[in-house]
């Protein structure tokens, strides 16, 4: 019946103060933490790019292109971008203006996993699992910058939350809103909101209503429905006709399914397993995995199958592993079916949670992680899980047995012992360390004596102290949980800690060296601001342009071969600069017949070629056969792939 929701679905607003209370905190920290230095939050500037292009024209945005002109696309669906275009629309373009929907992102995320843990084991719960979500140290540092994992979390979190309605309440709608919000994490990152489709049918199968057709018929919808919502834009890119949209960066072949499937997926596996892809060459090489990162190579940690309890990554998401782990156990033994058939929601939430972190923490062992930020796609899940093992410890920690209470107490001196070492391997400051290894023990010692001291017998008749000192256990065992993640993301407080938008990381990466590491210095917040702007040497590359008649009449800057070059240049001008070569440098966006006709027809003159760039580079080889005059080399200080000068040539070819 409707009228009953009210009574399945608890709500915040119904809870006791404190709880309210609670939650505000924990949403007002966690904001605080990820716009601490919003101001400093860029530094992606291919991405920036096509956030800044995207929100100069409507037709760049539609179809996710890189420069304002829409002749090339990213090399991924430019989804998440869509809310940094619009932030750039309304507040002008700045770092924190690209930053800003992140942030957003954020706090969706926590409050997402607050009612979700509400909803599953309590109000207790849904605090832990907000603050859990909240102190993940690459949460903080992802959710501060303008990067594709923000809104790909953000988007299964609440998917995770519509299907939790779903198994509630045995309706279709939310069921049918979790697999749409799925195809909104697709238009972010791809095949990575795939991850939680196995948990949705383990999901669906598990439920507690219906027969084992109807469950199949349900698993088969959420995940046709899912399907075909994450394939919408790519189906709008393919079918528009070359002609009226941009190139499709990733593909040498200008086409959008071998970018997404191949360049940003099976390649990323089997390089060269997808006709049409740029996978497995040039910059975007792919290493096979190998069993162990040798301690001396953290250069090979992101293609290592141990990555997940590498120092570099588990330092940024690994802090709640144990408490998972044993919410696991203690989830299967308490909610474990009483009759055949007839598994309860909140086992069935449990097998939903499981396998979409096994799914994840599977595909992230075997492939390739460039980039810190992929570990995100387990941070979710683990601080659910991590609520669900405070809610089962606080439960066994009162048991008749004083054998169960003692396993318990193990348990969470595990916990306290693993964040303890991942405070020596993050090198986590003294100052930050100290405290956070002092509450551990002290909650240690504390559960411990309580556990003993505590007795089988009805409340009444336990002493007011014994009583008093198990009122303090939910707090002690949250304390314990939480400390070591939570000291962890306050180093964010300093700027040179807090990661940046290519590669969010909390605190200071692991060096196989004798170097003293960096202090801690906490700034002063730094909320808005951080104006994007030329750097002096590209400066005076972009005024030489403009004197020789480049952007006049509507027409683009120049012409290049480079993206770092051109990213440069939108993020702080908004103007255009046509680029070849795409993000590998081996996507032909313009063919040699194609730059000649712009030359013949005068639609463009100017080209800027790297000094060193190959003989089949086909911008080097137009202005070579072409009659155009050398204006100048300009050194830029551009990291350019395959040269050491990261000088540019520009010339006239009108």
């Amino acid at each position: 019946m409707h009228s009953s929701d009210s009574d399945i679905l608890p709500r915040w607003r119904y809870q006791p103060r404190r709880y309210r209370i609670g939650l505000v905190v924990i949403v007002v920290v966690s904001a605080c933490l990820m716009a601490w230095n919003l101001a400093k939050g860029g530094d992606a500037s291919f991405y920036e790019a096509s956030a800044r292009s995207m929100s100069e024209s409507w037709h760049a945005m539609l179809y996710g292109a890189f420069d304002p002109a829409s002749t090339v696309t990213l090399d991924k669906l430019s989804g998440f971008a869509v809310p940094q275009a619009l932030s750039i629309r309304l507040f002008g373009m700045s770092t924190s203006a690209l930053a800003l929907p992140q942030v957003l992102e954020g706090l969706v995320t926590v409050w997402c996993c607050s009612l979700i843990g509400l909803r599953w084991a309590g109000p207790g719960a849904g605090l832990v699992a907000a603050a859990a979500a909240a102190t993940t140290p690459i949460f903080v540092s992802m959710f501060a910058h303008p990067m594709e994992d923000g809104l790909v979390t953000m988007a299964l979190t609440v998917a995770l939350l519509f299907f939790h309605r779903a198994l509630l309440t045995a309706r279709w709608w939310p069921l049918l809103i979790a697999a749409l919000f799925v195809g909104v994490g697709f238009q972010a990152k791809m095949m990575q909101a795939w991850f939680i489709l196995p948990a949705f049918v383990v999901g669906c199968l598990l439920s507690t209503k219906g027969s084992w057709p109807r469950r199949l018929y349900r698993s088969a919808v959420v995940s046709a429905t899912a399907v075909a919502a994450s394939l919408v834009w790519v189906l709008i890119l393919q079918l528009t006709p070359s002609v009226d949209r941009p190139y499709i960066d990733g593909s040498t072949s200008n086409n959008a399914f071998a970018m997404v499937f191949g360049y940003n997926g099976v390649d990323r596996l089997l390089p060269h397993a997808v006709p049409g892809a740029v996978g497995g060459s040039g910059v975007h090489g792919m290493s096979a995995p190998v069993f162990f990162a040798a301690p001396s190579d953290l250069s090979s940690a992101g293609a290592s199958l141990t990555k997940l309890i590498d120092p570099l990554y588990v330092t940024q998401v690994g802090w709640l592993y144990p408490i998972a782990i044993a919410a696991i156990v203690f989830g299967v033994i308490h909610w474990w079916p009483r009759r055949a058939g007839t598994p309860s929601a909140s086992f069935a939430m449990l097998g939903v949670v499981t396998v979409w972190l096994v799914t994840a923490a599977v595909v992230l062992s075997v492939a390739h992680t460039p980039h810190t930020a992929y570990v995100a796609a387990i941070g979710t899940q683990l601080a659910l899980l991590a609520a669900v093992g405070w809610k089962q410890a606080h439960r066994l920690l009162r048991a008749p047995r004083r054998r169960t209470r003692l396993a318990v107490c193990l348990v969470l001196v595990v916990q306290a012992g693993w964040s303890v070492l991942l405070t020596v391997e993050g090198a986590l400051p003294a100052v930050l360390a100290v405290p956070m290894v002092g509450v551990c023990g002290a909650c240690c010692v504390a559960l411990a004596a309580t556990v003993w001291r505590t007795s089988s017998r009805p409340s009444a008749a336990v002493p007011r102290r014994n009583r008093l000192a198990a009122s303090a256990v939910p707090l002690l065992v949250a304390a314990l949980i939480l400390s070591g993640p939570a000291a962890f993301s306050l180093q964010v407080l300093d700027p040179s800690r807090n990661g940046t938008g290519g590669d969010a990381y909390v605190g200071i990466k692991p060096v196989r060296t004798e170097a003293t590491p960096a202090s801690f210095r906490p700034s002063p917040p730094q909320l808005w601001g951080g104006l994007v702007t030329l750097s002096p040497k590209v400066g005076a590359l972009v005024t030489a342009a403009h004197a020789a008649g480049g952007g006049l009449n509507g027409r683009p800057d120049f012409v290049t071969d480079s993206w770092a070059l051109a990213a440069q240049v939108i993020d702080a001008t908004g103007d255009s600069v046509l680029t070849d070569g795409g993000y590998s440098g081996t996507v032909p966006v313009f063919t040699k017949e194609r730059l000649e006709d712009m030359i013949t027809s005068g639609t463009e003159h100017l080209f800027v070629v790297k000094e060193e760039a190959p003989a089949t580079d086909p911008v080097e080889e137009t202005v070579r056969n072409s009659s155009c005059t050398r204006l100048g080399t300009f050194s830029t200080g551009i990291a350019v792939v395959g040269q050491k000068s990261g000088s540019f040539v520009l010339w006239n070819c009108s």
